[in-house]
């Protein structure tokens, strides 16, 4: 398999994780995926993400502020899913126990004046860890609903002068998730030659 094809194999086979194996991650793994992440492109070449990596104890003490989260994202589940309600509980069960995941990452980025660029920035070095934790054979988990609560999380995390993108869940895969349906690629693209 030439290189292009791994890539592409990797895009197309990564899935969101929200059920984990109780196995702890290995500590350069993690150090890779984040090396990895970090060779992302970013605004200007600012480089200005900033990551904390939080495991065990300190992870079950955040788990009751990252559930109080969900009450924020409630209303857009609603919206989209009231045909589906099913999806609204697993999600809620997901912030609960946080599908056991053995690690969490906070993605931040340091405030440059330019917030839209810092978060385009800081969401492309998201994308590289979710591929790199993929091809290392980890799953992972994208969540925006604990941004809601970001005072509280950098409290407890001893975070000051930083913005809080996102959190991403990681560990080994404890299910396989199904491949969700594309929707209508042919009206995402526009073509003017």
């Amino acid at each position: 398999m030439d290189c292009f094809d791994c890539v592409k194999k990797v895009m197309m086979e990564r899935r969101s994780h929200r059920f984990y194996l109780d196995k702890e991650v290995e500590r350069e793994k993690i150090e890779e995926l984040l090396e990895l992440a970090m060779w992302a492109p970013s605004a200007m070449n600012r480089q200005q993400w900033y990551f904390v990596v939080v495991s065990g104890e300190k992870l079950k003490e955040l788990q009751e502020t990252i559930e109080k989260s969900f009450d924020y994202i409630l209303g857009r589940l609603e919206r989209f899913f009231k045909e589906t309600p099913k999806v609204i509980a697993l999600t809620k069960q997901f912030f609960k126990t946080l599908g056991n995941a053995p690690v969490m990452i906070f993605a931040y980025y340091t405030p440059t004046g330019d917030d839209y660029s810092d978060v385009q920035s800081v969401s492309a070095a998201i994308q590289n860890m979710l591929l790199a934790a993929h091809a290392m054979g980890l799953g992972t988990c994208w969540m925006t609903g604990p941004v809601h609560v970001e005072d509280e999380i950098n409290s407890f995390l001893g975070v000051e002068g930083k913005k809080l993108v996102a959190v991403i869940t990681l560990g080994y895969p404890a299910k396989t998730p199904p491949v969700p349906p594309r929707r209508d690629n042919d009206k995402k693209v526009k073509w003017l030659l």
